[in-house]
């Protein structure tokens, strides 16, 4: 488990920073109605800016992108400052499963990978020892 702690932990940082992206993404479906009864509609796929909700995701996707930066700071403390490392991750991870769970039937769907790899990265550095620390000051 501590071995999956770095990358699981860098993967869940960069996931979460890259929330904001789903807004560009092509999610939403759209139908065109036919003017005849009986004719099938042409669909055609369209991201949130041009349905126009982009406003409404826009700030919790930048709250995940907040979170993904400590899961990210905590894997490069982690070689130094073990301690703080951990505190760092295990706030980013919590905070971004709670989001992610409490928006889980509209956008939190697509932040909830990057808060489980948050946590098994927490879970990672919690088997690390402390005195495995490199002091900064040698």
């Amino acid at each position: 488990m501590r071995r999956a702690a770095l990358p699981c932990g860098i993967a869940g940082g960069v996931w979460g920073l890259l929330a904001p992206v789903v807004v560009l993404l092509p999610i939403y479906r759209v139908g065109v109605t036919p003017p005849f009864p009986g004719g099938i509609g042409e669909e055609s796929m369209v991201s949130m800016v041009e349905a126009g909700t982009a406003g409404d995701a826009l700030p919790i996707l930048s709250f995940i992108a907040l979170m993904g930066a400590p899961g990210l700071l905590a894997m490069v403390l982690s070689k130094r400052r073990l301690r703080l490392g951990r505190i760092f991750v295990w706030v980013s991870a919590l905070a971004m499963l709670a989001v992610s769970l409490a928006g889980i039937f509209s956008i939190g769907l697509f932040s909830l990978p990057a808060a489980a790899l948050l946590l098994v990265a927490a879970i990672g550095l919690k088997g690390e020892s402390e005195r495995d620390e490199v002091p900064l000051l040698e």
